[in-house]
């Protein structure tokens, strides 16, 4: 009897037992289908279909059509800076002599109040115009890079914010013109003249830099985005090959 009572408590502390005791708690799960993914750790995230990272890039403008429109806009701000030039010097020189002899005396014959006023709005105008050739130039070094389209964002955007300032500005110096009977008219006339310049300049190299951007972000035409064909000999006779 004490032999069959030690035999079961040796039975009982045995490896074997409590192997098998715990392999019945611990139940395998079974996957409810075979594991596909080879990701690593240093694999980026996946991308979902609809994102814009999943969006094909835009082909970059061709070499030849940069060149076209860099060569349009610096041609076009030509003639804008010859002519805003000449604008500005010769009416800047009548303007002094008007101004000159406002301040010898008011009867002077050249003391003339409407021509010191249409000297200034043309000397403006000049201004506006050295002003969007300038604008013009920058857009037309940028069309010649290849650059990103928010390259061209930022340029419209500076333009648009330099535009609506000059105007403001050149309003305000419309406003504060400067009475004409006032003794101090001869030293306050010339640099409300100066001020009105800077701000026609301001509003035409906003104006430029706009009308630059916005030809940069024009699409290529279809003509740039077909390659050059070139002829070729077959068999049937002479032909035109290009890839499409």
């Amino acid at each position: 009897m004490l032999g069959r009572v030690l035999l079961g408590l040796s039975l009982v502390g045995s490896p074997t037992m409590t192997a098998a005791k715990g392999s019945e708690s611990v139940r395998p799960t079974r996957a409810h289908g075979p594991s596909l993914s080879t990701r690593t750790a240093n694999d980026p995230p996946p991308v979902a279909a609809g994102s814009a990272a999943a969006r094909p890039a835009r082909p970059p403008l061709p070499a030849r059509a940069r060149v076209r429109r860099s060569a349009a806009l610096l041609a076009l701000s030509l003639p804008l800076l010859a002519t805003g030039s000449a604008l500005v010097v010769l009416r800047t020189r009548s303007f002094d002599r008007q101004v000159g002899s406002c301040a010898i005396g008011p009867t002077e014959p050249l003391c003339s109040e409407p021509a010191i006023v249409a000297h200034a709005h043309y000397a403006a105008a000049g201004a506006g115009l050295v002003g969007s050739g300038l604008g013009l130039i920058a857009a037309g070094v940028t069309a010649a890079v290849p650059v990103r389209r928010r390259v061209w964002l930022a340029q419209a955007i500076v333009g648009g914010v330099t535009l609506t300032l000059g105007a403001a500005w050149l309003a305000a110096e419309s406003a504060a013109y400067p009475r004409s009977d006032a003794d101090d008219y001869a030293t306050r006339v010339g640099p409300w003249f100066d001020r009105r310049a800077v701000a026609a300049s301001l509003l035409g190299a906003g104006l430029g830099l706009a009308l630059g951007a916005g030809v940069g972000l024009l699409p290529p035409s279809r003509g740039a985005r077909r390659p050059a064909s070139r002829p070729t000999l077959s068999p049937l006779g002479f032909g035109v090959v290009g890839h499409f």
